[in-house]
């Protein structure tokens, strides 16, 4: 048999070295590329949800609170009323009208307060994302 012969039926032929490891270098840095997006976004999909779940639960018990508290509100007005009613009705009216445009005052002030302190939907996703950039790029 010819060289050419047996190199046919026995061995196979190889790619040049540099070129099959080249495709293994890029395959397995997408492979981590991919990875890590998927830990972000797994990430981002856990603090959206935990964002929105304390946001509802918030929002509920302030809802609660704050009907309690204006239904007592209307009933001690309705009690002051009731008792300035032979002497002072308007006095009574307006001031129970009065002190409810106050309490929603109050009220809108410490929920824009409460909005403005509290953090980003996805801080912790961001910030991840910018330890990632720094560690490609090469900065500390």
């Amino acid at each position: 048999m010819t060289e050419g012969a047996a190199s046919d039926h026995g061995t196979e032929q190889q790619p040049p070295s540099g070129h099959s490891g080249y495709t293994g270098v890029f395959r397995g840095l997408f492979d981590s590329v991919i990875e890590a997006a998927r830990t972000r976004l797994d990430l981002a999909a856990v603090e959206a949800e935990i964002f929105l779940l304390r946001t509802i639960r918030m929002l509920l018990w302030a809802l609660a609170a704050l009907a309690c508290a204006l239904l007592a509100l209307a009933f001690a007005v309705v009690a002051v009323v009731a008792a300035l009613w032979d002497t002072h009705r308007l006095v009574g009216v307006l001031g129970g009208a009065g002190l409810f445009v106050v309490l929603a005052a109050m009220c809108g002030y410490i929920a824009s307060r409460t909005l403005k302190g509290r953090p980003s939907m996805l801080a912790g996703t961001l910030q991840q994302l910018e330890t990632d950039q720094h560690r490609v790029s090469g900065k500390s």
